[in-house]
């Protein structure tokens, strides 16, 4: 069973893996308001700082993001759409920051007032800040969005046009857990399929989407479930937020009858799961990834098929590098057109501390349809 790395972007009421930011001290004196057009900037040297629009907009840099003095510029972007690449900017919330491709050493947190009435029904929970990068592409960044007072806060790590996006890229979570997948053969019958591999040809099959390329809501490439036990505990309505993923699973060795003996490869999922939690919306880190064999790179490992289970006798976690033995992956394969589509499952235990000190564990599931 995989386990996913889920964290909590900004810390709330949860006994959850936590990633901590720290605010850092506003040392900029403004006016509370600014006519149209004018910008404000602050010399922002080493050390950190912060620069701001008051009371919609604001931008603190840490302690180490720069590595020199940078003269940072921020004005409301009255000109022009912000680029809608990764979703829908919300209006009025665009803001032109300077200097543009600026990349820091260390996140700094950005924080938008959206207000309420702009916007649709469930949009809060995929929202994300967007920064427009040089090339014209749009990278997105999750955080938490404060329901009561309209404030989307997240951490970005590059200076450019920033705004709320209502995110394009987003896969809704579907309540309770999925049927068994069917397993079956390789390839699967009746003809007309992908001719069976020739001896010492492998049968691969691969999955890649991303915001940035494919999008993975429309490519339809990954479906996920949540059970009850996490719907209740980080919010009933869930989204997963800009994922990507790239997945190759390539069968080497088959024994007389077709059956795969060998794999090499690897599966790579990642996205930011999104949840409606009180008054805040929430964003957790969904990041996960394997590599069959031991070593920096995939390679050729053991396999056996047992029904709708491929058990890989070793692989290591992309994340941690940690080595696992047996790892048990739960499949279904079909002919689709001339080809085949393999459907893997990876399955995620989210550990919720109780105050008497006991745990309660809930499920995630992600299926990733592979073609051949």
């Amino acid at each position: 069973m995989r386990k996913y790395c889920l964290h909590e972007r900004f810390p709330i009421a949860l006994s959850m893996s936590l990633l901590l930011v720290a605010c850092q001290p506003t040392d900029q004196e403004l006016p509370f308001a600014l006519a149209p057009g004018e910008s404000v900037n602050v010399q922002i040297g080493t050390g950190g700082g912060t620069v701001s629009l008051p009371p919609s907009f604001s931008l603190d840099v840490p302690q180490g993001a720069l590595t020199s003095a940078v003269a940072v510029e921020v004005s409301q972007l009255l000109s022009g759409p912000f680029p809608s690449t990764a979703g829908l900017a919300v209006p009025g919330t665009a803001y032109d920051l300077q200097p543009a491709g600026i990349v820091l050493n260390e996140p700094a947190r950005v924080e938008i007032k959206v207000a309420p009435g702009a916007l649709g029904e469930g949009e809060d929970i995929r929202m994300s800040v967007g920064v427009a990068r040089l090339d014209g592409s749009v990278r997105t960044y999750s955080g938490i969005y404060d329901v009561t007072n309209g404030v989307l806060t997240a951490e970005i790590d590059e200076l450019g046009p920033v705004a709320a996006v209502v995110t394009a890229d987003a896969i809704a979570v579907i309540a309770g857990l999925p049927d068994d997948l069917p397993g079956g053969s390789f390839p699967p019958p009746p003809s007309p399929v992908g001719p069976a591999p020739a001896p010492g040809d492998g049968l691969e099959f691969t999955a890649t989407c991303s915001p940035e390329g494919r999008q993975c809501y429309s490519s339809g490439l990954i479906r996920v479930w949540a059970d009850d036990i996490v719907r209740r505990r980080i919010g009933d309505e869930l989204f997963l937020v800009s994922p990507t993923v790239e997945t190759s699973l390539n069968f080497v060795s088959f024994d007389a009858n077709g059956i795969p003996t060998e794999i090499t490869g690897s599966v790579s999922i990642d996205g930011d799961l999104r949840a409606r939690f009180n008054s805040s919306v929430n964003s957790y880190v969904l990041d996960e990834g394997l590599r069959t064999g031991n070593e920096s790179e995939p390679a050729p490992t053991a396999l056996q098929v047992n029904g709708n289970i491929m058990v890989i006798s070793e692989t290591t976690n992309e994340s941690t590098g940690a080595v696992d033995f047996n790892e048990e992956l739960e499949f279904g394969i079909t002919g689709i057109g001339t080809s085949e589509m393999l459907i893997i499952r990876l399955e995620a235990d989210v550990e919720f501390d109780n105050a008497d000190g006991s745990q309660e564990i809930g499920l995630i599931i992600a299926d990733v349809r592979l073609r051949r």
